[in-house]
């Protein structure tokens, strides 16, 4: 039953690309059959990047109209193809980061099953799969509510609590952590992850073993609540 329904997704999302005509996400010009955006689109958001740091967070664009448009079509409008493009504008940076900080291994953040199910496909390892790196998954074992729409820090920090559990055949100790994502809001999806990797050491002899844990974070864009944050997490 789930190869039956997988492929049944599969089967829904192109049909949604036979119907709908392939239009730049800022111009709204149609494409030609193979492009992802058109040119001047992908020079615009060339232009708009700029590495950046806040504590331990890198990120590479500001949270702005042009950024919103590209991860709304990727994200919302099954356009998976958006994943390729987004690693190619990436790549560079995300490089960079991984030989500056020495990271040993990279994390992906994880969608809920019904997110995944909606999807189709988890945004951030589709963006990991094309820049050609290993990275570990952990396991969400809670559907939460859309972080996006609630806006009270509290009760976003409540929502997310729980949300995440880590395989015992991962092991982080004395590891330099990566962990990717593609918006940073508040952080709060962010520390939950950093406090579920770290409670691996609690009631634990090998307790030491968290000091010598960094985590690092690197997303695609920041907005402006971390940055008023000074991006802690």
């Amino acid at each position: 039953m789930k190869i039956q329904s997988k492929v049944f997704r599969e089967i829904i999302f192109n049909f949604k690309g036979i119907l709908f005509k392939n239009q730049d996400i800022i111009s709204g010009e149609e494409l030609v059959e193979c492009d992802i955006v058109s040119k001047d689109t992908r020079n615009i958001l060339n232009s708009l990047k700029k590495l950046r740091k806040l504590n331990n967070i890198y990120y590479v664009w500001d949270y702005n109209k042009e950024f919103k448009k590209l991860i709304y079509s990727y994200k919302y409008n099954h356009r998976r193809v958006m994943a390729k493009l987004i690693a190619e504008l990436v790549k560079e940076e995300f490089y960079y980061v991984l030989k500056r900080e020495k990271i040993d291994v990279v994390v992906s953040v994880p969608v809920s099953r019904k997110r995944k199910n909606e999807r189709g496909y988890n945004q951030v390892d589709e963006i990991l799969n094309f820049l050609k790196v290993n990275y570990v998954q952990l396991e969400r074992v809670k559907n939460t509510k859309k972080m996006a729409e609630i806006l009270n820090e509290e009760d976003r920090n409540k929502n997310i609590k729980g949300a995440f559990k880590i395989s015992g055949n991962i092991d982080f100790r004395n590891k330099n952590i990566l962990i990717l994502d593609d918006i940073v809001t508040t952080g709060a999806t962010l520390r939950e992850i950093k406090n579920s990797i770290l409670e691996q050491f609690e009631n634990n002899l090998n307790k030491k073993n968290s000091d010598n844990i960094k985590i690092i974070v690197f997303c695609l864009a920041a907005a402006r609540e971390i940055k008023m944050n000074r991006g802690e997490i």
